[in-house]
């Protein structure tokens, strides 16, 4: 069975692409469909519909099940969004700072896992 792995993009100034460092201000979310030999055989790319808006932390994890996926990478999210993915059965890996093309291969390699939540984002849903 494929394997569904969403990353929260932020886009930098010289044009790479790097995982962003809290997943509710991302521009846009990369998913990308990885067979039983962790080979990419789909990519799709979905832009945040709540860019800049730090409220949609909470909506944001129901936007992103729609789409199947069964991991989401970002740089950082408080515990409430954590708990919301996990209610929708998705693991969430924190990576922040790093480039998209580095964490992908370090997710592929199995060697990137777990999180830690961002403190201070103790604010209802």
């Amino acid at each position: 069975m494929n394997h569904r792995l969403a990353i929260a993009i932020e886009e930098s100034a010289d044009t790479k692409e790097i995982v962003a460092e809290h997943f509710g201000r991302c521009s846009k979310f990369l998913v990308y469909e990885l067979d039983n030999n962790k080979e990419i055989v789909k990519t799709e790319q979905y832009f945040n519909p709540l860019n800049g808006h730090h409220s949609g932390n909470c909506q944001l994890p129901g936007y992103i099940q729609q789409f199947k996926v069964n991991t989401i990478i970002a740089g950082g999210m408080g515990k409430k969004a954590v708990a919301n993915f996990h209610g929708f059965n998705i693991d969430v890996i924190t990576a922040p700072g790093m480039e998209v093309k580095d964490a992908l291969e370090l997710f592929k390699e199995g060697k990137l896992a777990g999180y830690q939540e961002c403190a201070g984002h103790d604010h209802s849903c």
